[in-house]
């Protein structure tokens, strides 16, 4: 979901609403600890009945769990780096442009955005059965 504008436990709903219509079956949504991920808006609608929506919050400051700073950090070496764009509507633009092309590159963003909850998720499930008995993307 593209946001314009400051995040806010507002937009946090809209997203989650926007998930939710999205996928009909139980979601368990993992993400960081951002004061957009908190507020009375978002108390209020998990409070849903039959939401079938648990938020599961990420260890503060756990850049490694967090796919999100994966993609950032990509973002800036094709986009920012070394590059002055001159407005914020041209970075924007330039943005939008390298988020729209990851759709044909699954693979990459697969691989790149491999956190390290996934790591140790697949560790455990190896310890636990002896190999790992799911993919995680």
């Amino acid at each position: 979901m593209e946001l314009v504008g400051t995040s806010s436990a507002a937009t946090s709903v809209r997203f989650l609403q926007q998930l939710r219509a999205a996928h009909a079956e139980p979601l368990i949504v993992i993400w960081d600890n951002a004061p957009a991920h908190r507020g009375e808006a978002l108390r209020t609608y998990l409070a849903t009945p039959d939401l079938r929506l648990r938020l599961v919050a990420l260890p503060a400051y756990s850049p490694d769990y967090n796919a999100d700073e994966a993609i950032w950090k990509w973002a800036r070496a094709e986009v920012t780096a070394n590059t002055c764009w001159g407005t914020a509507s041209r970075v924007r633009a330039e943005l939008t442009t390298f988020f729209d092309g990851l759709i044909a590159r699954t693979n990459e963003v697969t691989q790149r955005c491999r956190t390290q909850l996934q790591a140790d998720l697949d560790v455990l499930l190896a310890e636990k059965y002896g190999h790992p008995t799911c993919t995680s993307v």
